[in-house]
């Protein structure tokens, strides 16, 4: 089989993280319409975890390929942690840890696809190096602290161009071709502290060769607004991730509800009870739908806007829709 017929997908992750990254490769397998390779980047995760992943991304697909590769955290001598932990950086090396692969799909573990990856597959361009959504701005429409990181630093960049790297669809040919990975250490070298730690450095590395994908490839939980996830889309949990649920503002809302539902009816893993009590659910989604079909009390304050921020429903039609993609 030809191996553009073949999908690679790859995942970094540590011992903190297996179980989001499980789930997020299960839910690509289970859509998934042609052979996938699933690519873990591995930072500590153990041997017993790293066999439950398999596991389950087996319930969701029982041919689906997985490839452990065990990172050597020496490459990452001299990086900052983002947020305990440096695997992300490893986004910026996908194409030598990868050596024998054209091309790829990175992703974030706080992530779920709904529908067919495939049809994300079929968008590559082989004249862009990455290929990503557009980063939204943020809840309240202020430009992003990133741009004013990079002004300080005499970095010109165009807003709007500056992706999401959560997901992104790689050229890896093309980047080692053109070295990029030599390119973002010694960016690094320069700036050792970068503000969003990979994404600040692809993006500016890679200016001008990039391509935007279409919204439904980079939908963020907290404020997906009206993006249509009626067909093949993926759901990017920034700063919602639905196993946290300790804030007041941490609500249930559709898209995190569908988390659960795919927890429990694909892979058989009642996640609700794991990180959830019954209490906390039922108070937290009552107070979802009420913003959901009250939005004009966002409108109260804006503090109300800028905290509240995962009020935005899915449409009672498409989340039915959604939902019998799992099953009973």
């Amino acid at each position: 089989m030809s191996s553009e017929n073949i999908i690679h997908l790859a995942y970094g992750s540590d011992d903190n993280y297996w179980l989001p990254t499980a789930i997020s490769a299960a839910s690509a397998a289970f859509g998934c319409s042609i052979p996938i390779v699933i690519h873990i980047f591995d930072a500590g995760i153990s041997d017993a975890h790293y066999s439950e992943l398999e596991g389950i991304i087996r319930k969701a697909r029982i041919d689906a390929l997985c490839k452990r590769h065990v990172i050597d955290k020496s490459m990452f001598v001299g990086f900052g942690e983002w947020r305990g932990s440096v695997i992300t950086y490893s986004r910026m090396f996908i194409q030598e840890i990868l050596p024998d692969v054209d091309w790829a799909i990175y992703v974030d573990g706080d992530t779920l696809w709904l529908g067919d990856i495939a049809d994300l597959w079929k968008l590559r361009n082989d004249s862009a190096l990455i290929q990503a959504s557009i980063d939204p701005p943020t809840p309240m429409g202020a430009p992003s602290p990133e741009f004013k990181w990079y002004a300080e630093r005499g970095l010109n960049i165009d807003p709007k161009e500056y992706l999401c790297m959560g997901l992104m669809l790689a050229n890896l040919k093309r980047m080692r071709a053109e070295k990029i990975a030599d390119k973002c250490r010694s960016f690094m070298k320069e700036y050792p502290c970068p503000r969003v730690v990979d994404q600040t450095v692809l993006n500016y590395v890679c200016k001008g060769t990039t391509e935007p994908l279409p919204a439904q490839w980079g939908v963020f939980s907290v404020w997906h607004g009206n993006v249509d996830m009626s067909g093949p889309a993926c759901v990017h949990y920034v700063n919602d991730v639905p196993w946290r649920r300790d804030k007041v503002n941490r609500l249930i809302s559709d898209v995190v509800m569908l988390w659960y539902a795919f927890g429990k009816r694909v892979i058989g893993c009642d996640l609700r009870k794991k990180y959830i009590s019954s209490f906390s659910w039922f108070w937290r989604r009552c107070v979802f739908l009420a913003l959901k079909h009250n939005q004009w009390i966002l409108r109260l304050h804006p503090y109300l806007k800028s905290r509240l921020r995962n009020t935005h429903g899915i449409d009672k039609r498409v989340m039915v829709m959604l939902l019998s993609r799992y099953g009973r």
